[in-house]
């Protein structure tokens, strides 16, 4: 058995990037800095931030081109992909991204769009109940998380 599974909660570092393909295929893809704080040994606060590159396809990309802007925190699952490529000179690199599968953003709802129809209704505080957006590729997962 293995486990191939990325749960991420950061901030987008950049707008997305998103690309139209010419088989009708959607991608967008940004980074999420994830940002640890401790005390180290001499009692010295320490923040350590970690930089991560989010890939999407398809619908979970449109949404992620509508709803999230630079800063924004999102709630990321996916799993990890390595790939190869050239770089200017033909050197050949090899890094990691994570394929998101699913997006639940955080924070405020997005308000007064172009479309405006994404207003929360009346009653609804967005802080505490935030969009959810599963868009799960190759399982039926009925997972729920506690948050």
């Amino acid at each position: 058995m293995s486990l191939n599974k990325v749960m991420l909660i950061g901030n987008l570092g950049q707008d997305p990037e998103v690309r139209y393909l010419d088989n009708q295929k959607v991608v967008a893809n940004f980074t999420l800095a994830t940002t640890e704080r401790y005390t180290d040994r001499n009692g010295e606060k320490v923040t350590e931030t970690e930089w991560h590159r989010i890939e999407t396809w398809d619908s979970l990309a449109k949404i992620v081109e509508k709803y999230c802007k630079k800063g924004k925190q999102i709630y990321v699952e996916g799993r990890i992909k390595t790939e190869t490529w050239k770089d200017k000179e033909g050197v050949e690199k090899t890094g990691k991204k994570i394929r998101a599968t699913s997006i639940t953003l955080l924070g405020e709802t997005p308000k007064n769009t172009d479309t405006g129809h994404n207003q929360p209704p009346q009653n609804t505080n967005p802080v505490t109940q935030p969009i959810q957006t599963p868009v799960h590729e190759t399982d039926n997962q009925s997972d729920d998380l506690p948050f």
